[in-house]
């Protein structure tokens, strides 16, 4: 388990590298009561996160398939926020391995772990104001669903209410409602306040079946060249805001990632994401023969990181290169997730 992707992920999606839905159920007892008049911890804000997921995988989960809550919305008081903030990797780092601890405790009574999304995404933001009450600097405010919180999208991206889970103020018991968009408008999310964490689960064998030996997939296949269509690398890459993934596969000698705008659609070697969060440029990925290397330089004032190391940024012309495990994930400014694979 890795450490957090200020944005989730290469150690965190279990090699080391982000929401729910709500109906009347009890959390268990174990659970503390009310927080309401109590400080702010970073321990606190990890206990609501932490019983938002317990209660989601028993709301959610149906048949023989454990579903939970994978999007989180974090809503605390602005000098809350401001005082808390530096702690938030820690806590997500935190949250993902209590999460990963109770899919482990309740896999016996599933047959498979079937998450809707493929990542756990967090958003912490800060407000005084949230679906009609005051936010006070005591309060702690979760909200979580499978997927697809995302305020701060364009209008014509997201729906007029979405469907999500919330603690009942004051008690123990979570409730599944539709929020209006807009009842998101007062909360200050910021870029630095999120997070992704990639995450994978091996698909249990059939009944009757036989799980493989490690390595035997391989053992008896036929070494294949490497050709063009399979390119020098493969770059599977997610985008937080649009929950959507897709694969890039590397045939150039060196790609630019960039945001996806008219004036890069023509350049052949460009990896193009829609997504606000990328620059334009972002960075560089190329293949070094001296080296026999890939490597990768940074050019947005927003950070980049790889397997959760910051790499410094650079000017366009005048390019830093940081050398590119032939297995790595690399994290655009917190939203975007970048899997890079060597294939040569």
């Amino acid at each position: 388990m890795g450490v957090v992707n200020t944005y989730t992920p290469s150690q965190m999606a279990d090699q080391p590298n982000w929401l729910h839905k709500l109906g009347n159920l009890l959390v268990p007892s174990s659970q503390s009561q009310s927080n309401s008049g109590t400080s702010v911890t970073n321990k606190r804000i990890l206990d609501e996160l932490v019983n938002s997921f317990q209660d989601s995988i028993g709301r959610e989960s149906v048949g023989s398939s454990m579903l939970f809550n994978a999007h989180f919305l974090i809503i605390l008081h602005p000098d809350t926020y401001e005082d808390r903030q530096n702690a938030f990797p820690v806590i997500v780092d935190e949250a993902v391995k209590a999460f990963k601890a109770l899919i482990e405790s309740q896999k016996g009574q599933y047959e498979r772990v079937a998450p809707v999304a493929s990542s756990w995404f967090f958003k912490f933001g800060g407000g005084r104001e949230f679906s009609g009450e005051t936010v006070t600097p005591t309060d702690v405010y979760v909200v979580g669903a499978l997927t697809g919180i995302l305020p701060g999208n364009e209008p014509r991206q997201s729906p007029d209410k979405l469907h999500v889970t919330r603690r009942v103020k004051q008690t123990n018991r979570y409730e599944k409602v539709d929020v209006d968009i807009h009842t998101f408008q007062h909360i200050d999310f910021r870029e630095p306040g999120a997070f992704v964490v990639k995450f994978k689960f091996e698909p249990a064998p059939a009944p009757g079946e036989r799980a493989p030996m490690p390595g035997a997939a391989t053992r008896n296949a036929p070494h294949l060249p490497r050709s063009l269509s399979a390119g020098l690398a493969e770059i599977t890459y997610y985008i937080a805001e649009l929950n959507k993934e897709d694969l890039y596969r590397m045939r150039d000698r060196e790609v630019v990632i960039a945001r996806k705008e008219p004036e890069n659609q023509h350049f052949p070697n460009y990896l193009l994401l829609e997504s606000a969060y990328v620059s334009n440029p972002h960075a560089r990925i190329r293949y070094d023969d001296a080296t026999q290397t890939f490597q990768i330089a940074s050019f947005s004032r927003n950070e980049t990181r790889v397997n959760e190391q910051l790499i410094p940024r650079s000017e366009p012309a005048s390019p830093q290169w940081y050398t590119l495990p032939d297995k790595a994930q690399i994290l655009l400014n917190s939203m975007v997730t970048l899997n890079f694979q060597r294939t040569s």
